[in-house]
């Protein structure tokens, strides 16, 4: 049977209005400067950066203003700590409820410090039902973030596992899943959830509806039970 790792944020929770809202205060303070939304989505996603502290600098960088690490980061949490209570769950209990009844083993693989990936799961009841968690706090050597696939193959690895899908929303997500195949030569797939999703990625499947996702990833990992696979869109 395959594993399903997921991404936290843009699959489980919407962060529109909490992390991308920190990246903004913390670039406007820096800069005192208005910037828009926009811009930094598109810094974000465009450039695959999936650490919200890089975007920031990323951000300043092309304004032309270099800042401290460490103080942008401090910043960013002083934000986000009053931003984090207007995310917004996208995946419901219910729904890995269904997966766990199915004996499916369950990870994540998020670009999250740890203490905020504790926050989002205990808020939204999902804290029971993955073997396996993989955070930004996992990981120190910065070079080894996701998009490098050693996140994900630190999840495989903790999972005991050899196959997989990943569910995430971003070019970030896609290069990880594209760069573990590439460089450990083991099966995953790359399912695009695209509820808050604005980008278009080359993905095995790609939906915003969390019983077609359902529908999909029962068929992958229990394919006797579901009958004919979810073809490629």
């Amino acid at each position: 049977m395959k594993v399903i790792i997921f991404d936290v944020d843009g699959v489980l929770v919407d962060v529109r209005e909490s992390y991308h809202l920190a990246i903004k205060k913390t670039a406007e303070f820096f800069l005192g400067r208005e910037v828009s939304l926009g811009y930094i989505r598109e810094v974000k996603f465009s450039k695959a950066i999936n650490n919200d502290w890089d975007v920031t600098y990323e951000v300043l960088r092309s304004y032309g203003l270099s800042v401290d690490y460490t103080e942008l980061v401090d910043k960013f949490a002083e934000f986000y700590e009053k931003l984090k209570f207007h995310e917004k769950q996208l995946l419901p209990a219910d729904f890995f409820r269904g997966l766990r009844e199915k004996k499916v083993p369950l990870g994540i693989v998020t670009g999250r410090p740890r203490k905020d990936l504790i926050f989002a799961l205990e808020r939204f009841n999902l804290s029971e039902f993955f073997k396996a968690i993989v955070d930004e706090d996992d990981v120190p050597d910065k070079r080894l973030r996701k998009p490098h696939p050693f996140p994900l193959h630190l999840c495989m690895k903790m999972l005991g596992a050899s196959e997989g899908v990943y569910v995430g929303d971003s070019k970030a997500d896609m290069d990880m899943v594209l760069s573990y195949r590439k460089m450990y030569g083991k099966p995953m797939k790359f399912v695009h959830f695209t509820k808050v999703s604005e980008m278009r990625l080359e993905a095995d499947f790609s939906t915003d509806d969390p019983q077609e996702l359902m529908s999909f990833l029962l068929r992958e990992v229990c394919p006797n039970r579901g009958g004919e696979r979810v073809s490629r869109p």
